[in-house]
């Protein structure tokens, strides 16, 4: 989810909107896209293989925006778990060359119903909801942007404990179709702290279609990652639709 939110607010200007005024009730788009692997803090949550994701983000008066994002993911878990979806919402402060945007959001599993073999019958398990708040500042130097961003996650132990995450961002846009990014990022929670990595170009082609590649990597060996290969490196396609809806 982290990665489309950058499209987003440059969406009012990309798509002949314009700024939000105050007199107004701003401006709502949306987006669907296809993916080869759906990727979060490098770790697949698709089991490596393809699939669709979409969401509607509201650009609001004075810079707040809310907006919903979904997405289908594979835990090979006994629930069966097909799809997530996130609540989010926040505002942007912008000062200079920054941008401050600090942001809170709530992630679901609204299809968790399958019960395990082993534990009786009307025992509730942990769902695999969870909490975020963060704060991202971003500096413009012409065409290049280089931000920080810090997340706090709250979880229960049974999830990984609380966690918390500093992450870095460098991007360079030599036009308004092309750019090339890198984020790094570093995680601390009980069962295992761990660090991410990304590095890609987004190409952008009748101001609605992006198609992006991207190379995802972290240090999680496959006895820490469940035994899977989902923490192993990865090139990953995305193409994604936008458009405004009102």
């Amino acid at each position: 989810m982290r990665n489309f939110l950058l499209t987003f607010t440059m969406l009012p200007l990309v798509l002949g909107g314009g700024p939000a005024r105050a007199s107004d009730w701003g401006h709502l788009y949306g987006y669907v896209d296809w993916t080869t692997d759906y990727r979060f803090y490098g770790v697949s949550e698709s089991d490596r293989h393809a699939t669709m994701q979409g969401g509607l983000h509201w650009a609001a008066p004075d810079d707040f925006y809310v907006g919903v994002f979904t997405s289908g993911v594979d835990f090979k878990d006994f629930r069966n778990t097909s799809y997530e979806v996130d609540f989010y919402g926040g505002r942007h402060f912008y000062f200079d060359d920054n941008d401050l945007n600090l942001e809170i959001l709530y992630g679901v599993d609204p299809d968790i119903a399958g019960h395990p073999s082993y534990a009786p019958p009307g025992v509730i398990l942990p769902n695999y909801n969870f909490f975020e708040a963060a704060g991202e500042l971003t500096h413009s130097f012409g065409a290049f942007n280089l931000g920080g961003k810090a997340i706090l996650e709250p979880r229960p132990v049974s999830h990984g404990g609380f966690l918390w995450s500093l992450n870095g961002a460098a991007t360079y846009s030599p036009n308004d179709w092309l750019k090339v990014s890198a984020n790094v990022g570093r995680q601390w929670e009980k069962r295992v702290d761990s660090t991410h990595w990304d590095f890609g170009v987004t190409a952008t082609w009748r101001q609605q279609w992006v198609f992006d590649v991207r190379y995802y990597g972290t240090n999680i060996s496959i006895a820490n990652c469940y035994h899977m290969t989902w923490c192993q490196p990865a090139l990953v396609g995305k193409i994604t639709y936008q458009f405004a809806v009102l």
